[in-house]
């Protein structure tokens, strides 16, 4: 798979354990074409998102230890610089309470975790190349 340039996933994950899963899944699909940073706090992860080099795509956990996932999804959405960033929730709650309040707060999509490595790699695996790749963000016009 060869994405236009190299592009850059914030994965915002207190467990480790996913974390790594996530990172192996993500990895081993899109090698050097995708850079994956971490973020294992809230506020990690809004500190950079705020940064440079510019994130492209955000994997966002909800249950963060201090900030939320909510919250952090409130702040991008805040920021004018940040507030176009494609934000994917990627979380284990099946909640439809969740569901509704990501979207509310302007998440582009949520998914759920799966049970199995072989279903979160199905379903990491199509992310990035429909939000990095497919999907047409108002930056992405050329002038």
């Amino acid at each position: 798979m060869e994405l236009a340039g190299q592009r850059r996933i914030l994965l915002v994950e207190d467990d480790a354990n996913h974390r790594w899963v996530m990172r192996r899944i993500l990895d081993n699909a899109f090698g050097e074409d995708v850079t994956v940073e971490e973020a294992e706090t809230g506020e990690r992860a809004i500190d950079r998102a705020l940064r440079k080099p510019q994130i492209d795509l955000v994997l966002l956990d909800l249950g963060l230890p201090g900030i939320g996932g909510i919250e952090v999804l409130k702040c991008i959405r805040a920021e004018p610089k940040t507030r176009g960033l494609p934000v994917v929730v990627l979380t284990s709650s099946q909640e439809r309470e969740d569901v509704q309040t990501a979207y509310q707060y302007g998440a582009n999509s949520f998914v759920s975790k799966s049970e199995t490595p072989e279903l979160m790699f199905q379903r990491l695996r199509m992310l990035p190349v429909y939000w990095l790749e497919l999907n047409r963000l108002p930056g992405d016009a050329k002038t």
